[in-house]
C-alpha cells in the first residue's frame, strides 16, 4: 500500500482538472456563442479586448494548473511524484479563484457591460490580505494600540538595568 496517498492525490487532481476543462470550454464557448449570435450589435472593441485579456490570463492559469497537477513517472512506470495537490490552500487556490471570478464576469457581462468592474475585487482582496504584512514591514502601530507612557518607560528601563546587573554578576561553576 505504498504511495497510497500519492495515488489518491493523482486521482483527485485528474478528476478536478477534467471538470475544470469541461467548464473552461463550456463557459467560454457559451460566452462566444451568445455574444456573436445574439448580441453582435452590442459588441465593442473594449468589451472584446477585455474578454481576450481576461480569457488569456485564465488560459495561462489553467495551463499552469494542468502542468503542476500532472503526475510524474519514472521510465519503469513507477509513480515518482503525484504533482501538486490542487486542494491545498495558497497560490493554487488563488488561481482557481481567478478562474471562477473570470467565468462569473464573462457570463454576467452578457447582461451588463459594468460586470467587468468586478475584476476590481481582486486587487482589493489582495490589499486586504497584504495590509497586515505591509503594516508590520513599515513598523507602524495599529490605531488602537496606545503609545507607551512615561511610567511604562520607567518600568522598562528598570527591568533592563536589573537584567544587566544580573548578567554582570560572577557566575560560579562546579569543578
Amino acid at each position: 500500500m505504498a504511495n497510497q496517498s500519492a495515488k489518491r492525490v493523482t486521482q483527485q487532481n485528474a478528476q478536478r482538472m477534467s471538470l475544470l476543462s469541461k467548464l473552461f470550454i463550456g463557459i467560454n464557448a457559451f460566452y462566444i456563442f451568445i455574444r456573436l449570435m445574439f448580441q453582435y450589435r452590442s459588441l465593442s472593441w473594449t468589451g472584446s479586448i477585455m474578454y481576450l485579456v481576461t480569457a488569456g490570463v485564465e488560459t495561462l492559469l489553467y495551463m499552469n494548473l494542468y502542468s503542476v497537477s500532472r503526475p510524474r513517472y519514472d521510465p519503469g512506470g513507477v509513480l515518482v511524484s503525484s504533482g501538486t495537490d490542487l486542494s491545498q490552500p495558497g497560490l493554487v487556490s488563488y488561481m482557481f479563484d481567478y478562474i471562477y471570478i473570470s467565468w462569473f464576469v464573462h457570463v454576467l457581462s452578457l447582461l451588463t457591460k459594468w460586470a467587468w468592474a468586478l475584476y476590481l475585487v481582486i486587487p482589493v482582496y489582495v490589499g486586504v490580505l497584504a495590509a497586515p504584512y505591509v503594516k508590520q514591514f513599515l513598523g507602524s502601530r495599529s490605531s488602537n494600540e496606545p503609545a507607551p507612557s512615561a511610567e511604562d518607560e520607567a518600568k522598562e528601563k528598570k527591568r533592563r538595568e536589573k537584567k544587566e546587573r544580573k548578567q554582570q554578576r560572577a557566575k560560579y561553576v562546579r569543578a
